[in-house]
């Protein structure tokens, strides 16, 4: 069948039950006796359920427990050679293990209460930027040169000023009427350049340029200024929750390091002999 061949599902279930069993074998009393009877098919039985949502066929608990007792005699021996020790990629995963264990993330699912607590102590993530809503005209240097676009932005602005209508200008794929735009906004629209650094020390109301951009000269006005604020915990709810779960798991983990870490002496060249 096939999923007896699944990469994945031997990964995860006899992965497992390697796991549980390494933490119960203690030295050389155990080392050539592995339990392979009703226990460990019951417990290859709940993992792979656990794992799919279905109950295993008694060929797959054999095939998975015929490659339990492989993976186990291979980690034993593994173990006896000293295959672990200065493996950095062994160490760094038993690391990665223990600091998961010690998150204890079933436990740590907030309450309404919990995430306006950390809201109101870190509302400076949430703030939303100063915003400006502005109208453009764009003039390109692709068809007449640099210095024909900035003629002919300079002639637009003047004619605007004099009371002429709102020239066309050339299409600028950001459109000419953009709302709401951020200081990241601007860069991302415009470039990091001229006209984006204008766009939020200008004045309102009045056409202002020419503003070099990236791709080319723009005349301006900008219509709307909105200053930064803090949203509604509604809002930003999914994100405070990611951000509450990550600071809680980092405690805990801190926590429960100076907890074990407590159990022992550091030997260092200042240490008294």
């Amino acid at each position: 069948m096939r999923i007896l061949r699944e990469p994945l599902l031997h990964f995860m279930v006899v992965g497992a039950l390697v796991y549980v069993t390494a933490r119960a074998f203690d030295g050389d009393a155990g080392r050539y006796r592995i339990d392979a009877g009703p226990e460990q098919r019951a417990r290859i039985a709940t993992t792979y359920q656990q794992q799919y949502g279905v109950a295993p066929t008694q060929a797959q608990v054999q095939y998975l427990l015929d490659q339990y007792v492989r993976s186990e005699i291979l980690f034993r021996e593994g173990l006896a050679l000293g295959l672990d020790r200065d493996d950095e990629i062994v160490r760094r995963r038993v690391v990665q293990k223990i600091e998961f264990l010690n998150e204890d993330t079933d436990a740590i699912e907030p309450n309404d209460a919990d995430l306006e607590k950390f809201f109101a102590s870190h509302q400076s993530r949430y703030i939303t930027p100063p915003t400006v809503s502005v109208t453009q005209r764009y003039f390109s240097a692709d068809a007449g040169g640099e210095g024909e676009a900035h003629r002919r932005a300079d002639a637009a602005l003047a004619g605007l000023k004099k009371g002429a209508a709102t020239p066309a200008g050339d299409r600028f794929e950001g459109g000419n009427d953009v709302a709401g735009l951020s200081n990241g906004d601007a860069q991302r629209l415009f470039g990091d350049s001229q006209l984006s650094a204008a766009l939020f020390e200008a004045p309102s109301g009045e056409w202002l340029g020419p503003f070099r951009s990236a791709y080319g000269w723009h005349i301006v006005k900008i219509e709307r200024r909105d200053a930064a604020k803090v949203p509604a915990l509604a809002s930003v709810k999914d994100r405070v929750r990611v951000d509450y779960l990550t600071a809680e798991r980092d405690r805990r983990n801190e926590a429960e390091f100076k907890r074990m870490a407590s159990k022992y002496h550091i030997v260092t060249d200042r240490s008294p002999t």
